[in-house]
Order: C-alpha cells, then sequence, then structure tokens
C-alpha cells in the first residue's frame, strides 16, 4: 500500500513541475494517471488472492 502511495505522490509531483515549466496544468493526464494506477493495483490484488486459491 505503502508503494502505490509514493507512485500516485509522484505522479502529483511530475504533474506539478511539468505543469510549473509548461504553463499547462491539465488535469485530464493526471486523472488518466491515477485512475489507471488504482485499476492496476486492484486488478494486482484480485489475481494475487485468485493464485492462493488455486494453489491450495
Amino acid at each position: 500500500m505503502r508503494s502505490i502511495l509514493l507512485l500516485t505522490f509522484g505522479a502529483f509531483l511530475g504533474w506539478g513541475i511539468s505543469g510549473f515549466f509548461t504553463n499547462g496544468f491539465e488535469t485530464d493526464y493526471l486523472f488518466i494517471l491515477i485512475l489507471g494506477i488504482v485499476v492496476g493495483y486492484i486488478i494486482g490484488k484480485m489475481k494475487e488472492k485468485e493464485d492462493i486459491t488455486e494453489s491450495l
């Protein structure tokens, strides 16, 4: 869980730095990135549970 929080923080930081230099704080790409991170994390957790139950 800590890694997903650090990844999200890194996404915000990268968005802020690139937006500062380009004067383009567009939230569409940031929202899509964070949504992808969360969905990937949820799918990974479900896949991990599925692998554990199959091995039993």
